[in-house]
């Protein structure tokens, strides 16, 4: 029998409620767990010695990178003469089977997708990929939890309600693997930081393998360099009131340009030095949604819907309408993450003359320093190895290792850009990739494991510039959430629903169907249903993990 049809193991009842709360349905069976916030010890932040990082030397980066501040490494041109770093394929000839998510269009099937076929063969073992759309996730991987048919290798989000204790359920334990230097056997997985490991350590334990994202998820305000030159302009706004008249200055409703497609609420709250989802003193934490400054925040992203400045459909508009109109130069600043940067430049409708930056947050009042830039998570998510198939752990270790293989090693060339000229040219040495390599290399499997990201912008060296300088800037006046790493059950089982309240609420004020005064009283009934009990158990998560 392969192994991929291994019958995967009964979960506890109460684990698949959990997954079933995932899909977005109510949890309908309480914990008995004893302890503060109905959370066990072992389940909540119990400390484990995580993994070494043995940054990966084989490629002098052209722009340094700094693992303490999440820096990324900055590359002008991919080598010349990439190195292949392991000389054997890491399966063992059995199928493995994989649950993924995808942003992007769901590529073709193995059996028409050549890029597939060949890294099935470089791996040794045939990866069964179940690839689903990332709007269908929650519901996927809830009626997969359900059914009990977990793959081998799947993929786990950070949000999962009672993840540690579904974790302990069906995930295999890979601290002996792992931990320390043992992972010196996955050099691959050794170049990821530590600190990105915290996201997979629970119960003690390390459950998974984690997803590393670094800064790139930390969004920042881009602006189109180009557009904006050519109208003389070439001096970032220094306050709040100065960015407003820019906008208003920028915007021609006949011509169907605006500066924004989205009101850059969360930019103006860092203009004004609110913090990162969390803030600590003595002990104590302060949620961002109580700080003083959240009103003045609200009222300031409602004048500049006031002012005409967004885009007519901004409040209708997805994701995908917000890129398109920020490439094709109907919009001049978008509030995304650093991750987005080369989809842009893949996406932009303005040709040869498109150029972007970065813009530094202003101080509100006009005092650089008293801004700050959210920095983001740096784990995506993780990957678990199913509990049942804990005796082939090391192989599946062996194939995330690959999947994790750096920047500069032929491993790396061909895992995110195929095979030369099937799915990519080279223009030096930098690939080019063409409409097939974009459409079958999106497999999902990023969403398992991956290196570090690079800086790497093939074949624009400015653009490389400029995404390393505006990330060297954020992260130094950056701030990460002191409550990163820490386990809190009631956020994972209600956390959403209040959020998405306060979230309904904030769009009902931004388009003025509400005053800004609504919002004490939803920061009130925020704490009131679960808010302080979130509170309380990060406090005590935070105190366990110091005292350790």
């Amino acid at each position: 029998m392969p192994a991929s049809s291994i019958p995967a193991p009964r979960l506890p009842r109460r684990v698949v409620l959990t997954a079933t709360a995932v899909a977005g349905a109510a949890l309908t069976t309480s914990c008995s767990n004893e302890g503060r916030g109905g959370i066990p010890a072992e389940f909540a932040n119990a400390p484990v010695p995580l993994p070494t990082h043995i940054p990966y030397q084989g490629v002098e980066p052209d722009l340094p990178g700094d693992p303490e501040t999440g820096l990324m490494d900055g590359y002008f041109s991919y080598p010349a003469d990439p190195v292949t770093s392991l000389p054997t394929a890491p399966g063992d000839g059995e199928n493995i089977a994989a649950l993924v998510r995808t942003d992007k269009p769901v590529p073709p099937d193995a059996a028409r997708n050549a890029f597939w076929q060949e890294l099935n063969t470089r791996l040794g073992s045939e990866l069964e990929l179940n690839i689903v759309p990332a709007p269908d996730w929650g519901q996927k991987f809830a009626t997969t939890v359900a059914g009990d048919v977990l793959p081998e290798l799947f993929a786990v989000e950070g949000g999962t309600p009672l993840l540690p204790q579904f974790l302990d359920a069906s995930a295999a334990d890979l601290t002996a693997h792992l931990s320390g230097d043992a992972i010196q056997d996955y050099p691959f997985l050794a170049n990821i930081p530590t600190d990105t490991w915290r996201g997979t350590a629970f119960n003690g334990k390390i459950m998974g393998v984690p997803v590393p994202r670094g800064v790139m998820s930390t969004s920042i305000l881009y602006k189109r360099e180009d557009l904006l030159a050519e109208k003389g302009i070439d001096d970032d706004p220094q306050s709040f009131d100065e960015f407003l008249d820019l906008c208003t200055e920028l915007t021609e409703p006949r011509e169907n340009v605006f500066a924004l497609g989205s009101v850059p609420l969360d930019l103006i709250r860092q203009m004004l030095d609110i913090p990162n989802g969390w803030s600590e003193s003595d002990g104590s934490l302060t949620s961002s949604v109580e700080a003083d400054q959240q009103q003045e925040a609200l009222d300031a992203a409602r004048r500049l819907v006031d002012a005409g400045v967004l885009n007519p459909g901004t409040f209708g508009a997805q994701s995908s309408d917000r890129k398109s109109w920020f490439g094709s130069g109907r919009n001049y600043f978008i509030f995304d993450t650093f991750s987005a940067w080369p989809q842009f430049h893949q996406a932009q409708t303005s040709g040869e003359t498109f150029a972007m930056k970065a813009m530094r947050t202003p101080g509100f009042d006009g005092d650089p320093e008293m801004a700050n830039a959210w920095l983001a998570n740096p784990t995506y998510g993780i990957s678990a190895i199913r509990q049942d198939v804990a005796d082939r752990a090391e192989t599946f270790l062996q194939v995330l290792n690959y999947l994790a293989a750096p920047f500069g090693t032929a491993e790396y060339l061909f895992r995110i850009y195929g095979v030369e000229g099937v799915h990519y040219t080279m223009d030096g040495s930098d690939p080019v990739p063409n409409d097939r390599g974009t459409s079958e290399t999106a497999l999902g499997f990023r969403y398992l494991t991956d290196a570090p990201w690079p800086i790497y912008v093939p074949g624009n060296r400015t653009s490389t510039q400029n995404w390393y300088d505006g990330q060297k800037t954020a992260v130094d006046y950056g701030v990460r959430d002191p409550t990163l790493g820490l386990y809190s059950e009631t956020n994972t089982r209600v956390g959403g629903s209040i959020n998405g309240r306060l979230s309904d609420l904030t769009n009902d004020i931004l388009q003025g169907r509400k005053p800004v005064s609504d919002w004490d009283a939803g920061v009130q009934k925020w704490r009131h249903d679960g808010g302080d009990q979130i509170r309380d158990e990060l406090e005590k998560a935070r105190a366990d993990r110091d005292s350790a």
